[in-house]
């Protein structure tokens, strides 16, 4: 750990200077090495002393009677003036406590002739003074450092290196477009940081005080592997669990339903129950005057070719669930608003399907649940795999019979004579095998394989392969 401050201090001076200098500056988000908060039982003084002393920005320095007359004092101060020769710049803060320039320049004349601070006007006029070099205004990373701990985030110092990281983060750009370098841009659960201003330093502090927040939340949500799948008191702890984020999703909350569209189900919102019962019924009036104005925008998505009732976001909510189409509901649960939206989910449309006949997703309403897993059946089989693909971006090494089912559907006999072999079967399996684990699932691939052929998605893919043989041939 770094600090910002060092005092360096005769043991008389504790109770009167040190110990309420200390609680001051602390109470200014500033981390004080100071003995009685920074000694463990056990720790060896010396050592402890010496990371002290390298370790922090600057050095208080309590010169008085008491630090003339001990060795020790002495000792910190050597290592003060040390780092000083050595190249630092302004370490030493000196601070006198009952003493007078003829007795500190009898002790040392160097340190006699720096501005010094005094204990002569109270501790609170000490700590401010001391403060106006320790936390010069308006620096964006100090900014940014006082507003993280006000969200109760507990950032390093601000010489630490992990501000450079917050730095280099507040750069990238949304996780949005076609293409974009992976390392450029946000993962799951980000969301638009504030502008930076030109060169404010306010709107700089604050811009890096949401990415360190940011970065908090976004690494605990690929560790913890929330998204699409995880149950909704799951998520609601994760999102309560982190400091701005509930406010964040407030602030946007189609983004916040597009990572976690499950919290947009009726009774499921948890924190954001409200806001999204909110954003619903404003979303039916938005499209309840677009049908009186004969609009025809989303009519393509809907199972009555008329106006949709209400935003995707919000469909999951409605009775009627908008009166959208299957296969695009589960395209949005599963995939977010838009092929150039932000990654919502961790997981392959296959890894989806096999989550949807597991027990792990009973926790969806049935209705919903019907209608996600109809809409995944209808989807372009995009989750074939086989000789035409690498097995590389599978987690485990490729199993009996790997790309059985491919060869069968596109071999010379196509799907027109197709049926299931014990080849295709364990091929099919070796795959929900991939999904059991990246998900976690708990049900046997063989079980799993009786449910994904009863759900009917192998009798629809050979299906939509032979009507697209046979419309080739014709």
């Amino acid at each position: 750990m770094l600090y910002d401050v060092f005092i360096c201090h005769a043991s008389d001076d504790k109770s009167s200077v040190v110990r309420p200098l200390a609680e001051k500056l602390m109470e200014h988000h500033v981390e004080v090495w100071f003995d009685e908060f920074s000694l463990s039982v056990g720790d060896s003084l010396r050592r402890s002393i010496d990371k002290g002393l390298r370790q922090s920005r600057f050095g208080i320095v309590v010169l008085s009677h008491s630090f003339f007359a001990k060795n020790w004092p002495q000792y910190e101060l050597d290592g003060l003036v040390d780092r000083e020769m050595s190249g630092d710049a302004k370490v030493i803060l000196p601070v006198w406590h009952e003493v007078n320039h003829t007795e500190v320049s009898r002790y040392s004349p160097s340190i006699a002739g720096r501005v010094a601070a005094s204990t002569s006007d109270g501790i609170d006029a000490l700590a401010s003074t001391l403060l106006q070099v320790i936390r010069p205004d308006r620096s964006p990373l100090l900014i940014a450092r006082d507003i993280a701990l006000e969200w109760g985030l507990n950032p390093p110092v601000i010489t630490d290196s992990y501000w450079l990281d917050v730095a280099e983060a507040s750069n990238r750009i949304p996780g949005t477009g076609a293409v974009i370098p992976e390392e450029s841009h946000w993962a799951r659960w980000s969301f638009p940081l504030p502008s930076r201003n030109g060169s404010d330093p306010d709107a700089w502090g604050e811009r890096l005080a949401w990415t360190a927040l940011q970065l908090q939340w976004v690494n605990a949500a690929d560790s913890l592997r929330v998204d699409v799948t995880t149950r909704p008191e799951l998520v609601h702890a994760f999102i309560l669990e982190h400091p701005g984020l509930l406010d964040i999703c407030e602030a946007y909350p189609t983004l916040a339903a597009d990572y976690a569209p499950q919290l947009t189900l009726r009774g499921f919102g948890g924190p954001l129950e409200k806001l999204f019962e909110r954003q619903y019924l404003a979303s039916l009036v938005v499209h309840s005057d677009k049908r009186s104005s004969h609009s025809l925008e989303g009519t393509a998505l809907t199972t009555d070719k008329k106006l949709p009732r209400c935003d995707t976001e919000w469909a999951l909510r409605d009775p009627l669930l908008g009166n959208y189409e299957a296969v695009y509901l589960a395209s949005h649960y599963f995939n977010g608003d838009s092929p150039f939206g932000p990654t919502v989910s961790l997981h392959e449309d296959f890894d989806h399907a096999v989550w949807l006949i597991a027990t792990e997703s009973e926790w969806l309403p049935p209705h919903i649940r019907a209608t996600l897993i109809s809409g995944m059946r209808v989807r372009r089989p995009i989750w074939v795999w086989g000789i035409r693909d690498s097995h590389a971006e599978f987690d485990r090494e490729p199993w009996s019979h790997y790309g059985a089912l491919q060869s069968a559907l596109y071999g010379k006999t196509g799907p027109t004579h197709f049926r299931w072999t014990k080849a295709i079967a364990e091929d099919v399996m070796g795959r929900i095998c991939v999904s059991r684990d990246r998900i976690g699932l708990s049900e046997s691939a063989e079980v799993l394989f009786r449910k994904f052929t009863n759900a009917g998605f192998g009798k629809r893919l050979i299906s939509r392969e032979r009507s697209k043989r046979n419309s080739r041939k014709k």
